[in-house]
């Protein structure tokens, strides 16, 4: 007899029992447990042999619910599918299309390769993928086309942010090679999206202001030397930055397994560089003086320049520009990155050769097998121009007029 709504609500199982089975007909009935728990269940035969089917608990599946599901299996039956089996298949097609959404590739991708990146690096690629790239995360890959990439890089120029467009479309790039590759899809829709087709085009390249006069680099090194103000790894940094070549975030994560003092050698490695190659970095002999200086007091860090509140921390972002402000210098007249263009210009004009100068700010220069399997590149050349830069600052700060360099003067 099929049970009614009411009958299933008051349904108990006795205190004798641990269970009891009250059918509804056709193969389906209500399994009541000691514990009041009610589970719908379906009993049926395929190939000759009895099977279950589970239907979830009451109330939360209703006996109206129940019963839909048993019609369901039923037809499945007609039709010779066994109603188990192909349950199971819709849960492995279900997972594998959760397998194949995108934020769920990326992520599998960036896993895998985080460990070759610095960590600001990692955390950068997966805020990229998680708040820039979150319109594609719950799309398949096999479904995203380059309009959905066009859309991505419309809302990233439309956010004040052009120039991260072809940074976040050589990601998603990747992420397709690694989804072509493991057979999630057939196609790479970043391959060839014509970026500047689709966006303005790119405003001219604004050059950071540096100083390079030599009688204004002698005041600006005399200010830096000289003005006591400040905390100690701050002032020191900024003294150490015109005359190591050096991005200011190089400077600030500086390590001291970095300092080779017997060589007078900074021995930068890869991943903390902005090209990911190790950089060597001659000392003059002056800065050797300094950094034996500065490791008296900062040598229980790893860290040349640590972070005031976490000695495992580097020197905080921005401490170095802010100081030049202190100092008197605004945004149009110095950076702290504008004592790389300071350096090559004065060195250029100087008479330095140009791949001399261009290796020890780190650029590429010479072939690639070269930079491969030369790290020490024009070495010998770069100790003696580190060394003649580091006496000119000196003498300029002291208020040279002449500060003969390369083999010429200069005033």
């Amino acid at each position: 007899m099929a049970l009614t709504a009411l009958e299933v609500k008051r349904l108990t199982c006795p205190e004798d029992k641990k269970h009891i089975k009250k059918s509804d007909g056709n193969g389906l009935y209500i399994l009541v447990k000691s514990n009041g728990s009610k589970l719908w269940r379906m009993r049926y035969r395929f190939n000759r042999k009895h099977q279950e089917l589970a239907f979830g608990q009451y109330p939360t599946v209703s006996l109206a619910d129940a019963r839909a599901f048993a019609t369901e299996a039923r037809l499945l039956l007609v039709q010779g599918i066994n109603p188990a089996e192909e349950r199971k298949a819709k849960k492995r097609a279900s997972a594998d299309n959760t397998n194949r959404l995108f934020n769920n590739v990326a992520l599998e991708w960036w896993e895998k390769q985080a460990s070759s990146w610095t960590e600001d690096h990692a955390k950068k690629v997966k805020r990229w993928i998680e708040v820039d790239l979150k319109a594609l995360s719950k799309l398949p890959v096999d479904q995203i086309d380059q309009g959905h990439l066009t859309e991505i890089m419309l809302a990233i120029e439309a956010d004040g942010k052009r120039r991260k467009a072809p940074v976040v479309l050589s990601i998603v790039n990747r992420i397709f090679g690694y989804a072509l590759a493991h057979r999630l899809t057939r196609s790479n829709p970043a391959q060839g999206l014509p970026l500047g087709d689709i966006l303005q085009p790119a405003p001219k390249v604004q050059h950071r202001a540096a100083v390079t006069k030599s009688s204004a680099l002698g005041q600006l090194i005399r200010d830096i030397d000289k003005t006591e103000s400040g905390s100690f790894c701050t002032v020191e940094a900024l003294k150490l930055l015109p005359r190591l070549f050096l991005r200011p975030k190089e400077i600030r994560y500086l390590r001291w397994e970095c300092v080779d003092f017997e060589k007078k050698l900074l021995i930068i490695p890869a991943e903390e560089m902005k090209r990911n190659r190790e950089h060597l970095v001659p000392l003059a002999t002056q800065v050797v003086e300094q950094l034996q200086s500065i490791q008296a007091v900062t040598g229980y860090s790893p860290y040349v320049f640590p972070n005031d509140r976490n000695s495992n921390k580097p020197l905080s972002k921005n401490v170095m520009t802010n100081r030049l402000r202190d100092l008197g210098y605004p945004a149009d007249v110095m950076t702290a990155h504008g004592f790389r263009a300071t350096a090559s210009t004065l060195l250029h004009e100087q008479g330095w050769p140009s791949p001399v100068i261009e290796t020890q700010l780190a650029h590429l220069v010479g072939t690639a097998t070269e930079r491969a399997y030369n790290r020490s590149l024009y070495l010998a050349e770069r100790r003696k121009m580190m060394q003649s830069w580091a006496d000119q600052l000196d003498a300029l700060r002291d208020g040279a007029n002449v500060v003969p360099i390369g083999g010429r003067s200069y005033a």
